[in-house]
Order: C-alpha cells, then sequence, then structure tokens
C-alpha cells in the first residue's frame, strides 16, 4: 500500500499514515496541493500514540460486539478516520464536509488493499 493507492480512493482523503500496531510509522504524507492544518509533529505523534491507544481501547470491547472496522473523529476543521487491519492501521484526515456515508466505503477500500 502505497499513499497514492489510498489517495486515490476519495478525493477528500488530505493526509494518510499507516503505522504498525506497535506505532511504528511506515509512511505519512499530505495529498499533493493540500495545506496542512496540524504541525507534521502532531501527524506523527497520532500515528505513534493517539491511534495506537484508540485501537487498542476500543479492542476491549470487541469481545462482545465483534471486530472495529474503523474509529471515526469529527473535529470541528477535519474528520479523522483510523482503519484497523491485521497488525497494521491506516489513519487519514478527510474534508469537514465528507458524508459519514463514505467512511466505510473507504475503510473497505482500504482493507481490501492489504498494506
Amino acid at each position: 500500500m502505497t499513499p497514492e493507492d489510498v489517495f486515490a480512493l476519495n478525493p477528500n482523503i488530505r493526509w494518510v499514515g499507516l503505522a504498525t500496531s506497535k506505532g511504528k510509522v511506515l509512511f505519512a504524507q499530505m495529498r499533493r496541493g493540500v495545506k496542512s492544518l496540524t504541525p507534521e509533529e502532531d501527524d506523527r505523534a497520532m500515528l505513534e500514540l493517539r491511534a495506537q491507544f484508540l485501537t487498542e481501547m476500543t479492542g476491549h470491547v470487541t469481545l462482545w460486539a465483534g471486530a472495529v472496522n474503523y474509529i471515526a473523529i469529527c473535529y470541528e476543521k477535519f474528520i479523522e478516520l483510523i482503519i484497523i487491519l491485521k497488525d497494521k492501521y491506516v489513519a487519514l484526515t478527510l474534508e469537514k464536509n465528507t458524508p459519514a456515508t463514505a467512511f466505510k466505503e473507504i475503510a473497505d477500500n482500504i482493507q481490501a488493499i492489504k498494506a
């Protein structure tokens, strides 16, 4: 999987990162021509710490609720989506006007790419 593979899935994807389940960053890239709203160090911290913490926390409920497909966080200026793969996760940001109905399609397509 490459950043370009992910950007090709939806024009509203602003930024994408891939990390191992232990938080080792494999890549992090802003879509060409899109201005970042967050500092680069925050993007890396999201991959190294926040996304790892969130995936681990949601994993505690899987015994009763089933596997987690994705986690969506809606901020004032953008949407963050974390897609859980077998031993990795993809984190991405979306334009604020992206409809919630697109989240599942993006997540399913990323899981089909196989990191």
